[in-house]
């Protein structure tokens, strides 16, 4: 009887049952919710991969559904609870479309993002908002971070890719000089890219002098670099950028895919180095 029984009612090893359902997850988050029901270990198990990427933008969602991820609204905050939000992995964040109350309450529960497009002005207000951040690899932000005296640890420690932004063309004399300084103290950093109008106020020069940087890209949708010491340097590449939603794919294929402008980048000057492009070529696209 019990051998009867058994055999109607097979069972995995726990760790492998495990598994199974978490590569079921990962594989298409949209059909988490469906899993959940199946039992209380497998919601556990489960559920925190629906907080893996986060897009707060006013974005299409058409990419979201393409990529089988679920759509998170900024009011998740308050419907859900704050340990999954320690879940989130990836999270892009518009500070207009969360509004300056919810954005900073955003930033203290996901401490455990790794890779953060933070679209937002850096204020000194929203600063200390930051610093939870122990683990980021991957950042996207704005310029004025490492405008202060310092930078600000613990946010920059692990960073090993930075792309920063200028969202009002501000980054002059003072604040670029001490931005380069800065940057240079950021101690994993080798991968640096400037957006739009930091491509001509940033110092090409110091930017070369950084001996620790692999990739140095400019998103560029001038032609800003005549006579620029940037062109002799084996590291550097010029990528147009001059698409308003662009940025929001190439996001979310890197978290989804690992495939992104950096990526890209790295592609480009592996084939300049083996000599399949024209070694004096700097523009990737």
């Amino acid at each position: 009887m019990g051998s009867d029984f058994a055999l109607r009612d097979p069972r995995l090893p726990p760790e492998l049952e495990r598994k199974v359902f978490k590569i079921a997850g990962l594989a298409r988050p949209t059909g988490i919710p469906a899993l959940m029901p199946v039992a209380r270990r497998v919601k556990g198990w489960v559920e925190p991969l629906l907080y893996r990427v986060v897009l707060l933008a006013d974005a299409s969602m058409n990419e979201l559904h393409n990529l089988a991820l679920p759509i998170v609204t900024v009011d998740a905050l308050e419907k859900r609870p704050h340990t999954c939000l320690q879940h989130v992995r990836s999270l892009f964040i518009n500070g207009k479309l969360v509004g300056e109350n919810k954005l900073e309450n955003w930033l203290l529960a996901c401490t455990g993002v790794t890779n953060l497009y933070a679209q937002f002005l850096c204020t000194p207000k929203i600063l200390p908002s930051l610093s939870g951040f122990t683990n980021i690899r991957y950042l996207t932000i704005d310029f004025r971070a490492l405008c202060g005296p310092t930078v600000p640890l613990p946010l920059f420690l692990t960073v090993t890719h930075l792309e920063l932004l200028d969202f009002t063309n501000e980054c002059k004399g003072k604040s670029a000089d001490r931005l380069c300084q800065n940057l240079s103290f950021i101690p994993c950093l080798t991968h640096i890219a400037f957006n739009m109008y930091l491509d001509t106020l940033a110092s090409h020069a110091a930017v070369c002098a950084m001996a620790q940087l692999q990739c140095i890209v400019f998103l560029s949708i001038w032609e800003s670099f005549d006579g620029s010491p940037l062109l002799d340097d084996s590291r550097f590449v010029c990528i147009k950028d001059d698409s308003e939603l662009g940025y929001y794919s190439d996001w979310l294929y890197g978290v989804v895919f690992g495939e992104d402008y950096w990526t890209f980048a790295e592609a480009f000057l592996a084939a300049r180095r083996a000599g399949t492009i024209d070694r004096m070529c700097s523009k990737a696209l």
